[in-house]
């Protein structure tokens, strides 16, 4: 099963190391996988840190966005024929060990697209804020009924998935209005609406700093095209091809 995880990077010059180092551990004798970092046009020594470690990175001159970083990982997945792709933040929150238990769902239990949920692990979240926690949890509630659908953590970004739940979708998906925050919960509303892609969730761990910025998402601003896309696959009458 060829996997390639997908890794966009913004200005993260100080957490990279210890994810970095995470990676050249990650035990790939069960499943190989392969790692590939976005640099979304740092400014700072980002791009320098991943050349250094050797890990595979493709590079933009300016931010063009985390969806449109998650979109080109996927084209390139699918130019290279992988058969699984996985999306990690490089900020230091998703431990690249926890992919396993994504793959073991796809390869051993045949699911086609794998969704982590901090709220399954009991320690999963007790670093996150609790604001964070009351507001995720209140918006995963509200889709719940709209989708009517039972999961536990609508705003993790932490995934698996078959490439060719979506292979055939680029023409949908690959639209300046996913190209921020959007394109991720596009897709999971896509997901949860359909009959023929099989879905689950994971127990993971959501590592929040003690101090400093936790989330690049802004609460109003980033909100929106969080919310927007969510909407915009309830009413949209279209489903994945397969």
């Amino acid at each position: 099963m060829k996997t390639l995880c997908i890794i966009p990077c913004w200005n993260e010059e100080h957490r990279l190391s210890n994810l970095i180092n995470q990676i050249k551990n990650f035990d790939q004798s069960n499943y190989s996988v392969d790692f590939l970092f976005i640099n979304n046009g740092s400014t700072d020594n980002s791009l320098k840190i991943i050349e250094d470690s050797q890990i595979m990175v493709k590079s933009y001159e300016q931010n063009r966005g985390a969806g449109y970083a998650l979109i080109d990982g996927l084209k390139i997945g699918i130019k290279k024929n992988y058969d699984v792709m996985v999306h990690l933040a490089a900020n230091g929150k998703m431990f690249p060990n926890e992919i396993t238990k994504f793959l073991e769902k796809i390869s051993k239990e045949n699911y086609s697209f794998v969704h982590g949920s901090r709220f399954l692990n009991q320690d999963g979240h007790k670093t996150n804020p609790f604001q964070r926690i009351i507001l995720i949890k209140v918006f995963t509630f509200i889709l719940n009924i709209i989708f009517k659908k039972k999961i536990t953590d609508a705003t993790c970004g932490f995934r698996a998935y078959k490439t060719s739940i979506l292979s055939k979708n680029i023409d949908i998906l690959d639209k300046e209005e996913f190209y921020t925050y959007g394109y991720e919960y596009y897709v999971l509303g896509k997901v949860l609406k359909s009959k023929n892609i099989s879905f689950t969730e994971v127990p993971i761990t959501m590592n929040y700093p003690k101090t400093g910025s936790y989330s690049k998402i802004r609460t109003i601003i980033d909100w929106y095209p969080i919310i927007r896309a969510y909407f915009l696959s309830f009413i949209d009458r279209k489903g994945l091809k397969s």
